[in-house]
């Protein structure tokens, strides 16, 4: 008996990827061990940080890092960093913005996004451009004024948005910073470094995703008088980010899962993974009113790797969302995603047994009502 049926917690197969309701990831040995190395001493946090950031920059060829509390606690972080910079006096501040330039442009929003709430907390005002669907590099020109401080993209083009490298020039001009949420964009680990050399500022990662590391860690990669910002507003000091605190042991595990996912062959994985994806395909085979296929790039689901898209026709017996509460309460339970189409499910997280069991299921529910 384990800690989960002490609790009588469920434990799940996790095909709906590395999303916080779930737990994120699992962490590999490696982390485990540098987690328990990391318990049995003291260190100077603040020692720790700066030292594991100088380690991480030049593991990941950055310019300067930062291990924040998650990639939301990430998001936080920067957005103090361009509100303050280095000046302890407008640190100390925090959220008290008045009469400072504390503007940040961003994409509008639906009416739940925890992300924007973290920014707001450090006392920065969002200026929301565009529609939920879009925003266009003259949209963002038109919002800049004398009181902005930062423009806050997502990497990859997401929800139709322009590139790190199209709005960079009119950032320079403004000489205002942009930050770059790519919580869940990994891999590819070439994602590092690109959106910095397009011309980002600050670009945030999860580190309890692709990574596979500790879920309560995330990434602040960018330039170092920036990213010297965020450690000045994180803990372990009397800062806005006081409250974010990511521990010893976290911080530890986090840099032996970042060493081995560098040194994992991406090619070889990404194999993998169409190969689980194709496997569950083939179980499914031809059941009708369903159309299953792997496709590797989708913007319904992050990173862009190989997943399992299930469509239904429209007179279809079972929703999508039907589908999945019923993977979910079945046995073993199994956690995949609806679409607008259908189900989406990933196969990142699992294991082999894992793999067999989730495409039984799968075909179980969609022949069920046939």
């Amino acid at each position: 008996m384990d800690i989960y049926d002490r609790l009588q917690v469920r434990k799940i197969i996790n095909a709906q990827g590395t999303v916080t309701t779930v737990g994120g990831s699992l962490m590999p040995p490696e982390a485990y061990q540098a987690m328990a190395e990391a318990g049995r001493s003291f260190v100077l946090l603040n020692e720790l940080h700066q030292q594991a950031g100088d380690y991480i920059a030049r593991l990941l060829g950055v310019d300067a890092a930062c291990v924040s509390s998650g990639a939301a606690g990430g998001m936080v972080l920067a957005a103090a960093a361009c509100l303050t910079g280095t000046d302890q006096e407008k640190i100390w501040a925090l959220p008290d913005t008045s009469g400072a330039r504390n503007e940040i442009v961003v994409q509008k929003s639906g009416a739940a996004n925890y992300v924007y709430q973290a920014m707001r907390y450090t006392g920065a005002h969002l200026v929301e451009v565009g529609t939920t669907r879009e925003m266009t590099v003259s949209q963002i020109e038109g919002a800049l004024t004398d009181r902005t401080v930062a423009i806050q993209l997502y990497l990859g083009s997401r929800m139709g948005q322009p590139t790190v490298a199209e709005v960079a020039p009119i950032a320079r001009q403004a000489n205002v910073q942009i930050i770059v949420d790519a919580a869940a964009e990994l891999p590819p680990r070439s994602n590092f470094t690109e959106p910095l050399e397009q011309g980002a500022d600050l670009v945030v990662f999860s580190g309890g995703k692709g990574i596979f590391g500790p879920q309560a860690t995330g990434l602040v990669l960018g330039r170092r008088e920036l990213v010297e910002a965020c450690r000045l507003n994180s803990s372990p000091h009397s800062s806005i980010g006081r409250p974010l605190k990511v521990g010893k042991e976290d911080i530890c595990a986090l840099i032996a899962a970042l060493e081995r996912f560098v040194s994992r062959d991406e090619e070889e994985e990404i194999l993998e993974y169409r190969r689980r994806a194709d496997t569950i395909v083939e179980e499914i085979g031809e059941i009708s009113g369903v159309r299953a296929q792997t496709l590797m790039a989708d913007p319904r689901a992050r990173p862009v790797i190989p997943r399992v898209y299930i469509d239904l026709d429209p007179d279809y017996v079972l929703t999508g969302e039907e589908i999945r509460q019923r993977m979910l309460d079945g046995e073993p339970p199994v956690a995949i995603g609806a679409t607008d189409t259908g189900v989406r499910v990933d196969v990142m997280m699992l294991a082999e047994w894992e793999l067999q069991a989730v495409a039984r299921r799968l075909k179980e529910v969609l022949s069920r009502d046939q």
